[in-house]
C-alpha cells in the first residue's frame, strides 16, 4: 500500500511538472503564435463573418469541411470576436488533446512513457516555432482542422478500444458519431478514421465473430449524423445538390486535382525529389535502429552479474556517450526523416504478434489493441509527408503521434524484446530520457530563440498580437498602417485584398464580397482566374488593397505576371480603381515589402 501511495505521489507530481511545462511554453510564447498576413487570419474573419450570419461555401469559402468554422463561429457569437478569444478556446482543446494523449499512453505504456510521450507534445509540438511563418501550433493553427482533427482521431482510438472490449450498441454508435465528425474535418484524419475503424473491426471479426446487424446500425447512424445535420442546415441557403457537396467538402477536396497537382504540395509531400527524401529516410531509420539497438544490449547486458562499482561506472559512461550522441551528433530539427520508417517498422510488429499471439482473454489483450490502434493513426497521419516527413511546419500535428511513439515503446517494450528484467528496465528508461531530455532542450531553445525576436505590436485590444519588428520585417507595420486608414476611411465599404490578407479584412472589421481568401494558385489556375475577374464585375469591392506575398513556392515570381497568376486581376483592378495610397516598396515584387490601397471609382 505504501509503494502503491509513493507512485501514486510521484504521478501527481509528474502531471504538475507537465502542466508547469505547458503554463511556461504558453507564456513565454504569448500572443506570438500567429503570422500577420497568412492563414490565421483567414481563419478569424471567416470565424467572424459565420457569426454575423454569412454561409460558409456561399459567402465564405475554405478548403475543409465546415464543423471547424461553425464551432469558431459559435465562440465568436458567445464571447465576441478577438484573437485572444478564439486562442484560448484552441488552449481548451490543447489540454483536451494533452490529457487523452496522456491517459492512451499510460494505458499503453505505462506511467513513465506517458510522462514524457506528453512532456514531448507540449513542448516541441505545442506552441514551437521553427520555420519563418507562425500558424503552425495549436494556439493559433493555420487549420483549426487540424487541431479539432486531433482530438476527434485521440478520442476515436478510446472508443475504438472500448467498442473491441465488449461491444454495445451504445459504444457502436459513439465510435460511428467520432468517424463522422472526421468526415466533415480535413482528408488526412478522415482516411486515417477509416484505417483505425477497419482495424478494430477486423479485432472484433476475429475475436467474436461478424457483429450483430444492431451494432452495424447505430455506428452508421452516428456515422451519417454530423454530414446529414449539416446537409440539412446549408439546404435552407441552397439546392440540395450544392447542401450535399458542401456538407461533404471534407473528403471532396482530397479529389480536386488543382490541389493535389500544386507544385507547393508535391514539394511537402517529397514526390518532386522522392528518390533524395526516400534515401535521407533509409538513412535515419538505420542510424535510429542502430542506436536502439545499442540502448536494448545495454538493457540485456545490465541483468548480468557483476560488481556494483562496475556497474554503475558502466551505467555512467552509457549515459555520457548517450548524453554527448543526442547533443552533438543529432540533428533534431531533422528528427522526422526517421519516423515513417520506425513507425511502419513497428506497427508490422505489433500487427503481425497480434494476429499470431494475442487472445482476448490475453491479460494485456486491452493494452495490445490500444498500441496498435495508435501506432496506426500515427502511420496514417504521417501520410501527408511521406516523402517529406518532419517535425516542423505541418508536422505539429501530422508528426506528432509518431513522435512520441518512438520513446514510448523504447522505454515499455525494448527491455522485453532483449528479454532485461529491473535493471535493463531502469537503463533503457533512463537511456531514453536522456535522449528526450537533451532533444527536447535543443528544439525548445531554438523555438525560444526565435520568439524573442516578436516584439512589435500589430492591432490591439483582444486582436493583439506580435510579429517580427520592421528592421526585420516590415510587414506587420505595413498592416497596421493599411488596417488603420482603412478604419478611418473605410466607411464599412467591402475590401478585398490580393493576393492574400483577409486578416485585413478581419482587423479593418470589412466584408470581403468575394468567397475567396487568396487569390493565386488552385484559385485562379487554368481558366478560373477569368471567373474570379467576373465574380469581380458582378460583386466589385470598393476598397481593393494590394500587398507583398511571397509566391516563390506557387512558382509566381512577380504576382501579375502572367494569365492565372494574377493577371487577369490587376487588369481589372488598373481599369477600375484610383490609387488613393502607398506604404512601402513594390508590393508585387516578392523581394520588397509594400502595399497599395485603390477605391473603386465608380463610386
Amino acid at each position: 500500500m505504501r509503494l502503491n501511495a509513493r507512485l501514486a505521489a510521484l504521478e501527481s507530481l509528474g502531471v504538475l511538472a507537465l502542466g508547469c511545462a505547458a503554463v511556461f511554453f504558453v507564456i513565454t510564447s504569448w500572443r506570438k503564435w500567429s503570422d500577420p498576413l497568412i492563414d490565421f487570419g483567414e481563419q478569424l474573419y471567416s470565424a467572424w463573418q459565420l457569426s454575423r450570419g454569412a454561409v460558409l461555401y456561399r459567402d465564405v469559402d475554405l478548403l475543409y469541411g465546415p464543423l471547424s468554422q461553425y464551432l469558431n463561429a459559435g465562440i465568436f457569437r458567445m464571447f465576441g470576436p478577438g484573437l485572444i478569444v478564439l486562442t484560448i478556446a484552441n488552449l481548451i482543446v490543447f489540454a483536451g488533446i494533452c490529457t487523452i494523449i496522456y491517459v492512451l499512453f499510460r494505458r499503453s505504456w505505462g506511467v513513465l512513457a506517458a510522462w514524457s510521450s506528453t512532456l514531448i507534445f507540449i513542448s516541441v509540438f505545442g506552441f514551437s516555432y521553427f520555420v519563418d511563418l507562425g500558424n503552425y501550433n495549436y494556439a493559433a493553427p493555420y487549420s483549426h482542422e487540424t487541431t479539432h482533427g486531433m482530438l476527434i482521431s485521440l478520442l476515436l482510438c478510446l472508443a475504438l478500444a472500448g467498442l473491441v472490449k465488449k461491444p454495445t450498441p451504445a459504444r457502436t454508435f459513439i465510435a460511428g458519431l467520432l468517424f463522422g465528425i472526421a468526415l466533415i474535418l480535413k482528408p488526412e484524419f478522415i482516411l486515417a478514421a477509416i484505417i483505425l475503424t477497419l482495424v478494430a473491426g477486423s479485432v472484433c471479426w476475429k475475436c467474436g465473430g461478424p457483429l450483430k446487424f444492431v451494432f452495424f446500425l447505430s455506428w452508421a447512424l452516428g456515422a451519417l449524423l454530423p454530414t446529414a445535420s449539416f446537409t440539412f442546415y446549408f439546404a435552407w441557403f441552397m439546392p440540395w445538390n450544392r447542401a450535399v457537396a458542401a456538407a461533404s467538402r471534407a473528403w471532396l477536396t482530397a479529389l480536386d486535382t488543382s490541389l493535389t497537382a500544386d507544385p507547393l504540395q508535391m514539394r511537402l509531400l517529397g514526390l518532386s525529389e522522392p528518390w533524395s527524401g526516400l534515401t535521407n529516410q533509409v538513412l535515419a531509420t538505420a542510424i535510429s535502429l542502430a542506436l536502439i539497438l545499442v540502448l536494448g544490449l545495454a538493457a540485456a547486458l545490465a541483468e548480468r552479474k557483476m560488481r556494483r562499482w562496475l556497474l554503475v561506472c558502466s551505467g555512467t559512461a552509457l549515459a555520457a556517450v548517450l548524453g554527448w550522441l543526442a547533443w552533438s551528433f543529432i540533428s533534431w530539427i531533422e528528427i522526422g526523416r526517421c519516423l515513417v520508417g520506425l513507425t511502419l517498422i513497428y506497427l508490422l510488429v505489433s500487427l503481425g504478434c497480434f494476429v499470431h499471439k494475442t487472445r482476448q482473454n490475453d491479460a494485456d489483450f486491452d493494452r495490445r489493441i490500444l498500441r496498435l490502434l495508435i501506432a496506426c493513426l500515427a502511420l496514417m497521419l504521417l501520410a501527408r509527408m511521406i516523402l517529406n516527413p518532419r517535425i516542423y511546419h505541418y508536422g505539429y500535428y501530422q508528426a506528432a503521434l509518431a513522435a512520441l511513439l518512438i520513446p514510448a515503446v523504447m522505454i515499455a517494450e525494448l527491455p522485453g524484446w532483449f528479454g532485461a528484467g529491473s535493471r535493463g528496465r531502469m537503463v533503457a528508461a533512463v537511456g531514453t530520457l536522456i535522449i528526450v531530455l537533451t532533444g527536447i532542450a535543443n528544439l525548445a531553445a531554438r523555438s525560444q530563440h526565435r520568439y524573442r525576436s516578436k516584439t512589435f505590436a500589430v492591432a490591439g485590444g483582444r486582436d493583439l498580437f506580435y510579429c517580427l519588428p520592421p528592421q526585420i520585417d516590415p510587414l506587420g507595420e505595413i498592416i497596421n498602417s493599411v488596417t488603420d486608414a482603412l478604419r478611418k476611411k473605410g466607411q464599412g465599404k467591402p475590401l478585398t485584398v490580393l493576393p492574400e490578407g483577409e486578416c485585413i479584412n478581419y482587423l479593418a472589421r470589412l466584408r470581403n464580397p468575394l468567397p475567396h481568401a487568396f487569390f493565386y494558385a488552385g484559385t485562379t489556375s487554368g481558366s478560373r482566374e477569368t471567373q474570379v475577374v467576373d465574380e469581380m464585375r458582378r460583386s466589385p469591392p470598393y476598397w481593393m488593397v494590394i500587398i507583398s506575398r511571397d509566391l516563390i513556392g506557387y512558382g509566381i515570381e512577380r504576382y501579375g505576371e502572367k494569365s492565372g497568376s494574377g493577371a487577369e486581376i490587376l487588369k481589372w483592378v488598373e481599369q477600375n480603381y484610383k490609387q488613393v495610397a502607398a506604404i512601402g516598396g513594390d508590393p508585387l515584387d516578392y523581394r520588397e515589402r509594400g502595399a497599395i490601397i485603390f477605391r473603386n471609382e465608380s463610386h
